[in-house]
């Protein structure tokens, strides 16, 4: 059996990768801050910013693929920690791959659509980079630095993730379930546009990657593009929600130009390389909460 390394096994994806591939692979995880102790696979702290750190979990771990889905996420932390959000998105992957390179590992690395500044939408694998936030300007940084110094690498841009997650760290579409069960509304952030992705999708089209031998980037999202509002109105429709739990919310005015308008995908070329079939919002929404309406 393969071995698979997910770096960030605790977060919300790479959690809900390491229990959808451990039947498939002898999956090892690593966590920062929150070591939640699964019973399905060994968990290792790892430290992004410790390089020596780094290349110890590799040389202990042996692994045939790493996938990458650590990071500092939160726009507004890293705009306001700009020296943390490059130190371990950008210099704690650039030297993952490097490491990886050097002792012949696959590495998937997961990026984002905030790698765009939302200016047109519908971006495709050959649209330049152009990210207005330190968050996607550090991932933006660690794909170059990815694609440049290993060459059995690929590297997945994943658009706003919605479904049920175990992690700590929640979805935008289970922020809205549990403001529910509080009995308090969300607000959402209306005209942002975006190409929302399952969880279960995401994970799936990361395992095909991880088994496969594709290289360079690929943007993965939905198969629509939708603004966050009227997503979310979807996704009370089908759980059968008061629509009052969702409100409009403004971004707060000294965030207002870090967050783009419109940073959805065109996703031909997942569609015609990859068999993962990516679900438009209706489909997706059955698949993750469907079970819980059953």
């Amino acid at each position: 059996m393969k071995r698979m390394l997910i770096i960030g096994a605790s977060g919300m994806i790479g959690r809900a990768l390491a229990k959808n591939s451990a039947s498939k692979y002898d999956v090892i995880g690593t966590y920062h801050n929150h070591n939640y102790k699964p019973d399905y696979l060994e968990l290792k702290h790892l430290d992004l910013t410790n390089f020596a750190e780094i290349e110890a979990c590799l040389d202990a771990t042996h692994p045939s693929v790493v996938v990458h889905a650590a990071g500092l996420t939160d726009i507004q932390y890293c705009e306001s920690h700009n020296q943390d959000a490059e130190n371990v998105n950008f210099r704690g992957t650039a030297q993952l791959a490097a490491f990886c390179a050097q002792r012949a590992i696959r590495l998937v690395y997961l990026s984002t659509d905030m790698v765009f500044d939302g200016g047109k939408g519908n971006y495709t694998e050959e649209d330049n980079p152009t990210p207005i936030n330190v968050y996607g300007k550090s991932k933006a940084q660690a794909e170059s630095a990815v694609k440049s110094v290993n060459q059995n690498s690929v590297i997945a841009r994943l658009n706003l993730i919605y479904g049920h997650a175990e992690a700590l760290k929640k979805t935008f579409s289970d922020r809205i379930l549990i403001a529910n069960w509080a009995q308090k509304t969300y607000g959402v952030y209306a005209g942002q546009v975006r190409s929302p992705l399952s969880l279960e999708i995401a994970t799936r089209v990361i395992r095909e990657l991880a088994d496969g031998d594709q290289t360079g980037i690929y943007n993965i999202g939905g198969g629509e593009a939708i603004d966050r509002w009227d997503f979310a109105l979807k996704l009370v429709t089908f759980i059968k929600l008061d629509p009052v739990v969702i409100e409009k919310a403004e971004i707060p005015m000294e965030m207002k130009d870090k967050y783009p308008v419109n940073t959805s995908f065109d996703i031909s070329k997942a569609k015609k390389d990859l068999k993962t079939e990516l679900f438009n919002t209706d489909e997706g929404l059955k698949l993750e909460y469907g079970k819980y309406m059953e």
